[in-house]
């Protein structure tokens, strides 16, 4: 019963701002946690991205498998999120908080052909940092800011929030990513904002970029990856 009612694929997701605002005992009132899903999607058969990599594969794994995928997070010891977005799928808001609470989805259209994927070159493991002193009240500032720009459809303020999750990043103690030195690679494909996905220290960093010339350029070089926005066609 478990395989019938699993689908056949679901999507990862990537995430903007406010990530461990989901786990229960760092939630925020009045904060959020900003989240896209993505294409290419997986299935049981064809995972065509690495593990362990800060997309929320466990979770998606999970409801490939027809378990309830927000007890599998649960007893991992991490948020809500990556089984709220798989799930729900799109371009979303979440208000911070013990239990999803959605308030805003939108398909993510405007980011089309403005995504990639970096592999850092090592796998990372979310429960293992969960406990690490980090600065909250900064990760519900680049939440907040990443929402705006939900709001407002505009992929600039969405890369303000961005920024501002990649800076309490490293002072997290994450390694630099390649940013500016893009550039320098090839003419025009510097990004607007770039971070690790999920709880870093590994894995693979989403980069945004304002035009898809730019991301595709980025994409011709080692270790980047086309991705787009994903949402379930409702029946």
């Amino acid at each position: 019963m478990r395989f019938i009612r699993a689908p056949d694929e679901a999507p990862l997701r990537v995430d903007f701002g406010g990530g461990w605002l989901d786990v229960p005992r760092f939630a925020r009132s009045g904060a959020y946690i900003v989240n896209c899903t993505i294409s290419p999607t997986v299935s049981l058969r064809e995972w065509g991205y690495e593990r362990n990599a800060g997309l929320g594969g466990s979770a998606a794994w999970a409801l490939l498998n027809g378990k309830d995928c927000f007890v599998s997070e649960s007893d991992l010891g991490v948020g809500w999120q990556d089984p709220a977005v798989i799930t729900e799928t799109g371009l979303c808001v979440w208000r911070s908080g013990p239990r999803p609470g959605l308030e805003v989805k939108r398909n993510g259209d405007f980011l089309r052909g403005r995504m990639a994927l970096y592999w850092s070159g090592k796998q990372h493991s979310t429960p293992d940092v969960v406990n690490r002193t980090r600065d909250y009240a900064g990760i519900a500032w680049a939440g907040a800011l990443a929402r705006d720009g939900v709001w407002a459809g505009n992929i600039e303020q969405i890369a303000a929030g961005v920024r501002a999750s990649y800076a309490v990043q490293r002072a997290e103690g994450m390694d630099p990513l390649p940013g500016d030195s893009l550039a320098a690679e090839v003419a025009g494909c510097r990004p607007l904002a770039w971070k690790y996905c999920g709880g870093g220290f590994g894995g693979y960093a989403l980069y945004l970029f304002g035009e898809p010339a730019n991301r595709d350029a980025a994409c011709r070089l080692p270790g980047f990856r086309v991705i787009e926005p994903y949402v379930a066609v409702q029946r």
